[in-house]
């Protein structure tokens, strides 16, 4: 079974949440997020890492 669209928006909340939990850890973060983004796009050959990685990242202070 491949992934869906559903679990990438899944992990990149997830790597949102760390960032904003754990802004010490970015650099780790940042890692896990390429490696994950790594194996989207081994799973799925149309997947946005650009997009993957925008999404992944914490919201800008307003």
């Amino acid at each position: 079974m491949s992934m869906s669209r559903k679990h990438y928006r899944a992990f990149a909340d997830i790597l949102r949440y760390a960032h904003e939990c754990y802004p010490e850890a970015k650099d780790a973060i940042d890692q896990l997020t390429r490696g994950i983004a790594g194996i989207c796009a081994e799973d799925n050959r149309a997947f946005r890492r650009q997009q993957f990685y925008d999404a992944a990242q914490p919201e800008p202070p307003a």
